[in-house]
């Protein structure tokens, strides 16, 4: 590097010298012309001669300044060329370092510097847009007793496994914050807080090899929802008072046993669900093909012909084979009309009379409108057969006789509501609570009673699909359907389906 900056400077000396040396000559021939000037006569010769050799000296003094500024020009640019190779190599370095102080280098999660600034700007978007703002926090509890008995390495090995299953518990859309040594935040905007507690379902059971044994990696945890003019400040402070008190009672165990419940139920809801509707295809087409010819046999018989009646019992067991099928495909959602708006308190009304006759006379009907209840976006004929299925279940019950009471009412589902009722969200609802005094049930009927083909007591005679039916109704309607019974205590189904003209996932 020190050769071609010692060649250049002898380039500059070099140029210089020449531009000195035609100055002088411009000058001295300038100096002599004057002192002709003054010597000799005028003529038209000599002036002649002495305009050439002045225009001369001009135009020799000219170049010589012309070619000055060029290679002044031409310095000029090497200099700013130079000035601004160094400007963006500054400026790539400052990036780099902005990066490493928003990025944790270990765990390639945002660090809470990142954090401070971001907060801010979610909950100004927050109190801008109502999107509802919630965060989850995570505190490890065995890192600071690994980093002690095995070293820093082995500590940040397990950091970095814990960090991996925490991206894979995520959305792409969530926001990982790793706030010190064994503490994380998540983020997670335009979602409902029931999600905190399926995050710590996935990370649970996290298991880390140390000295050639596997140690199950626990934590405590805390989560919250943004509130309307909170300051950042105050969300983290409820957040650390949320830990401190799930180290006190376990809280979060409870909400991950939760969590994992409603996630195994879904999963095999879904499953079953897939299986229902292929089934429900399948056996429709059969069915369908049944309904043609048996109309074709009745059409060619009389009505005296002695097969007439066997057609005909034929005929009504395939529309009773074809209203399964409805409800198969209803608990899959599939083939589902356009929904309206409806007044429950209106279509319980009008099916008063068949409710009796489906319950019987044994069983007192009690029904209790709420006032002022609000409208819900439903498919009528599906609401009516989610109401219908639940007081066969309720009849079903209570095989000596019973009451059966059908309320209504309005109801506004907090946070605390939707943290622990997995699959319900904070919102305006209109309430429909089916309640019997019948046997009840014990826990692990509870734990399947809306799986398709599942029957709770031997003694029925259903086909298993009634309550499968009424909670993929309610699911497909935006709702949410929760069941509270115990042995010898009846049973108490509650459905809350969305009120119309109210927002539903924002927390009041």
């Amino acid at each position: 590097m020190e050769k071609p900056r010692e060649n250049s400077q002898k380039q500059r000396f070099r140029r210089a010298g020449i531009l000195a040396v035609l100055l002088l000559l411009g000058t001295i021939l300038f100096l002599a012309l004057r002192a002709s000037w003054a010597e000799a006569p005028f003529s038209f010769s000599s002036s002649l001669s002495s305009s050439l050799l002045a225009l001369s000296v001009l135009a020799l003094s000219c170049s010589a300044y012309v070619l000055y500024q060029q290679r002044r020009i031409q310095r000029l640019r090497v200099q700013l060329a130079e000035q601004t190779e160094v400007g963006l190599r500054l400026q790539t370095e400052t990036q780099q370092l902005q990066r490493l102080a928003m990025l944790d280098p270990l765990t390639g999660l945002y660090t809470r510097h990142f954090l401070e600034q971001h907060l801010a700007t979610e909950v100004a978007r927050s109190q801008r847009h109502g999107h509802p703002l919630n965060v989850l926090l995570i505190d490890l509890h065995q890192f600071q007793q690994i980093q002690e008995q095995h070293g820093r390495s082995v500590a940040n090995r397990v950091i970095k496994e814990f960090t991996d299953r925490l991206k894979k518990s995520i959305r792409s859309a969530d926001l990982a914050v790793r706030m010190g040594d064994d503490e994380f935040l998540v983020l997670f905007t335009d979602s409902n807080l029931e999600r905190a507690p399926h995050i710590l379902a996935r990370l649970n059971g996290l298991e880390v090899e140390l000295d050639g044994s596997k140690v199950p990696l626990t934590f405590a945890a805390g989560w919250t929802a943004y509130q309307p003019h909170e300051q950042p400040a105050q969300l983290l402070e409820r957040l650390g008072r949320e830990i401190a008190e799930d180290k006190h009672s376990g809280k979060a165990e409870e909400a991950i046993r939760q969590a994992q419940r409603e996630i195994r139920q879904r999963e095999n809801v879904e499953a079953l669900g897939r299986l229902a509707n292929k089934v429900a295809h399948d056996f429709n087409n059969l069915l369908n093909l049944v309904k043609g010819y048996s109309e074709l046999a009745l059409d060619s018989l009389g009505q005296s012909d002695p097969l007439r009646e066997y057609l005909e019992e034929i005929h009504r067991a395939n529309e009773l084979a074809n209203s399964l099928t409805r409800q198969l495909l209803a608990f899959t959602h599939t083939d589902a009309p356009l929904p309206e708006m409806w007044d429950l308190n209106t279509v319980l009304s009008e099916m008063r009379v068949t409710l009796q006759r489906v319950i019987g006379k044994e069983i007192e009907l009690v029904t209790s409108p709420g006032e002022e209840t609000g409208r819900v976006k439903v498919v009528r004929n599906q609401i009516e057969q989610a109401i219908l299925n639940l007081a066969v279940q309720a009849r079903d019950s209570m095989p000596q006789g019973g009451k059966l009471t059908i309320e209504t009412g309005n109801a506004d589902l907090d946070e605390n509501f939707a943290q622990w009722h997995p699959g319900a969200h904070p919102g305006s609802y209109v309430m429909l609570q089916v309640r019997d005094t019948g046997v009840g049930m014990n826990q692990e009927a509870l734990a399947h009673i809306f799986e398709p083909f599942y029957i709770a007591r031997k003694e029925s005679k259903g086909s298993g699909l009634g309550l499968a039916a009424v909670y993929g109704i309610v699911k497909q309607s935006g709702g949410y359907i929760g069941v509270d019974s115990k042995p010898n205590q009846g049973t108490t189904f509650t459905i809350y389906l969305p009120r119309v003209g109210a927002q539903v996932g924002v927390t009041l």
